[in-house]
């Protein structure tokens, strides 16, 4: 899935890798020693802008200067400068011409400003905002002189989608630029030399000290730094002995690098045994995620530019970091986070907390590294936290046990007294079936601040418009449909029988009691459900498209987890009609289910700083943070007038100016799977209760069937699936092992 926000008028598709938006790496804790740890980098912050203008592209210059864009609401664009220590930015005497956006900003060894411009036939998105001009313009900082102008249209203008994300030049004068997957490399004439593909998503490119073009990509094998070879036009892996991985890579100052991976920043050269380690972003109260470029200046501090295109306002930010003694900065109160992946929200609602507070600082406990396995990182979690010691916050979605292990182990504080608080956080103004998500036996241990619907989507016309229905009725659906028509998308049996259980695991366990009936009709009627679909997936990477295969009545339905009413809007489009988010089938009530996102926190019961807990519950909870919640990624506010609003705003149509004077609506966001893209305008009324609906017949994801539990049921309903046992022989031995299972562990 992926989501662009449109920048002014000319729609810019920001791919996000993911999660860090879906398919990401999550960031990572790790010590810097620094002079025996008594220094520490202190940052101060402005906000990089223009007064009506929004900040795109940015860089450092070879000078004190910060250069960047902005586009005001007509989709006009204009540089810049900033000098680092002041205020007020410049605006640069550069005049662009009209309907051209500036796509990219480098800067050459002479220190000028190097930019990809594509000049449009129009900023009327009705239009189609045909290619007129493709150009390199190389200008002075200092007076906004043409240095060189090469007009690339020849080179460039046929590119389908054409966008230029990077622009650098080398010793020979050759221009490379990279649109995700390519690098164009066009010589200082101005005709292409080669277009080289990566094969993938090209995440940074620069050059190291010796003037290699060098990026950084994702392959099947991991993330690898190769250089761009003119000679041979193709991608060359790089040897080092240091292991590189996501992150944001640039050219070092007196070194072949310096980048940030995870939260730490970095220098060195490619033969060097390690890397030489500088400063914890965190450390700084800088979320590492949104960084754009750093530099360290002639004085020894560190600048950094950030730009988040996930928050509401697309904030910019520049930071000066300045090394100082530990004792000259106040103290604060060490909270603890536990985790076993810290994912890209919590480090931002971290990091947020931080800069804010005055009392408590949060710092990460991960348990294990990227190269260790899960069960390794689990059990070193659980050793922390047996121990009556382990962090202050516990981790609900990425943590080492469930809601009812952590419970049962005496872990979790109920927060219930903390809610009756006067002053604090009000019940009433929370979506109470959302609450409940983590509520156990009567108390509550957890509150998420956002969330997502786990769903499946079909047609109205399909599946009806209820809110829920039974197995009977998806097999009903089932017999209708051709043979060899896929129902579910990505379903095998044992996806099937796992779901089915979780969705109503108190049909078949009876935890006050501690016995289980497998036995029963109901439990029978999901094996032989469960038997209908495939034993695994064998997907054609040349097949059809998922979208090609709805339109066609080769896909019948879809699940997914929706997070906002965009979402709802696209998969209205993929289906080409009216859609119902009629959840899973069930034996009863709703088939559709909470799951957290966010920064979802236990507070842990041997913890000594609960009420500070207990402030970052309320600071992730407040007005401010549940009313700007990440764009439509990152989940629904868990607060009733925040989701409210929400629902407002995504009713709201938003206008710019044409140039004759005509408002025109223009698309809140781009969303797409990869095979094609839909843009998302104001949504109705009815496409907004429909979403409400959906919310408000949701339950809890909680099922009370562990791992091990479904383990042993999937081991022995594979006799079934396989033909070689009766229904009834396996729901008997799945009875029984169970059973004793369950005794043996009360």
């Amino acid at each position: 899935m992926k989501k662009g926000k449109k920048l002014g008028i000319i729609g810019v598709t920001v791919i996000m890798i993911a999660q860090l938006f879906g398919c990401g790496k999550d960031v990572q804790e790790t010590t810097v020693e620094q002079a025996a740890d008594e220094y520490v980098y202190v940052a101060e912050f402005q906000q990089l802008s223009a007064e009506g203008y929004k900040t795109g592209s940015m860089t450092f210059g070879k000078d004190d200067k910060v250069y960047f864009t902005g586009v005001d609401e007509a989709g006009e664009y204009q540089l810049f400068s900033l000098k680092i220590g002041e205020s007020t930015p410049e605006k640069l005497p550069v005049e662009l011409g009209k309907n051209i956006s500036v796509q990219a900003i480098g800067i050459d060894e002479e220190g000028h400003l190097i930019l990809g411009l594509i000049e449009y036939n129009s900023l009327d998105e009705a239009a189609g905002n045909l290619i007129e001009k493709v150009e390199i313009r190389k200008i002075s900082p200092d007076d906004g002189s043409v240095k060189e102008s090469l007009d690339v249209t020849g080179a460039l203008g046929q590119i389908q989608d054409l966008y230029m994300q990077n622009i650098l030049v080398d010793e020979e004068g050759n221009y490379y630029l990279n649109n995700n997957q390519n690098v164009y490399v066009i010589k200082p004439t101005g005709e292409m030399l080669c277009d080289i593909s990566a094969g993938t998503y090209i995440s940074s490119i620069f050059q190291d000290k010796s003037g290699r073009v060098i990026i950084g990509v994702y392959e099947n094998t991991g993330w690898k730094l190769k250089e761009v070879s003119i000679a041979g036009k193709e991608m060359k892996d790089i040897e080092s002995k240091i292991s590189f991985d996501y992150g944001t890579y640039q050219s070092g100052t007196d070194t072949d690098l310096l980048y940030t991976q995870d939260s730490i920043l970095y220098t060195c050269n490619l033969k060097d045994e390690k890397p030489t380690e500088i400063l914890n972003w965190v450390d700084s109260d800088i979320d590492s995620s949104s960084l754009r470029a750093f530099k360290i200046l002639e004085d020894g501090r560190i600048a950094s530019l950030s730009l988040d295109w996930n928050s509401p306002d697309e904030t910019a930010e520049l930071a000066v970091l300045t090394q100082k003694n530990r004792a000259e900065v106040p103290e604060k109160k060490v909270l603890t986070y536990g985790t076993l992946y810290l994912t890209y929200y919590t480090n931002k609602d971290i990091v947020a907390f931080n800069k804010q507070s005055d009392k408590y600082r949060i710092e990460i406990k991960q348990y294990g590294t990227d190269d260790e396995d899960y069960e390794t990182k689990v059990s070193r979690m659980s050793a922390d936290l047996s121990g009556n010691k382990g962090p202050d916050m516990i981790d609900m979605i990425y943590g080492s046990a469930s809601l009812e292990e952590y419970v049962s182990m005496g872990l979790l504080e109920d927060i219930t007294p903390y809610l009756e608080k006067e002053g604090g956080i009000n019940r009433e103004a929370l979506l109470e079936n959302i609450i409940k998500a983590y509520e156990y036996e009567g108390k509550l241990y957890s509150i998420m601040p956002s969330f997502g619907i786990n769903t499946v989507i079909g047609k109205v016309s399909d599946v009806g418009s209820e809110a829920s229905w039974t197995i009977d009725d998806m097999i009903k659906l089932m017999d209708s449909k051709p043979k060899d028509a896929e129902i579910l998308s990505y379903s095998t049996k044992s996806s099937i029988l796992e779901l089915m259980c979780m969705m109503n695991p108190d049909e078949f366990v009876n935890e006050e009691t501690g016995t289980c009936d497998f036995t029963g009709d109901s439990f029978k009627k999901i094996l032989e459900f469960a038997n209908r679909f495939p034993k695994e997936i064998n997907e054609n990477p040349d097949g059809q498209s998922q979208i090609e295969k709805i339109r066609n009545g080769q896909l019948i339905l879809l699940d997914s987890v929706i997070t906002s009413v965009q979402l709802y809007q696209m998969y209205e489009y993929m289906f080409g009609e009216e859609v119902n988010f009629v959840g899973y089938p069930t034996i009863k009530e709703s088939g559709s289910f909470i799951v957290p996102e966010g920064t979802t926190v236990g507070m842990n019961a041997n913890s000594e700083n609960k009420e500070g807990v207990w402030e970052f519950i309320c600071f992730i909870l407040s007005k401010e943070r549940q009313e700007n919640l990440p764009l439509a990624g990152g989940g629904f506010p868990i607060t009733k007038e925040a989701l409210e609003k929400q629902f407002e705003k995504d009713m709201e149509a938003e206008y710019y100016e044409d140039t004759d004077g005509t408002q025109k609506e223009k698309p809140k966001a781009v969303w797409g799977t990869g095979d094609f893209d839909v843009e998302v305008y104001a949504a109705s009324k009815e496409q907004v209760e429909c979403v409400k609906k959906m919310i408000e017949t949701s339950k809890s994801s909680q099922g009370r069937l562990g791992e091990k539990m479904f383990a042993i049921i999937d081991e022995e309903a594979q006799a079934y699936f396989e033909g070689q046992k009766s229904v009834e022989d396996v729901a008997m031995l799945i009875q029984n092992r169970v059973q004793t299972y369950i005794n043996e562990t009360r």
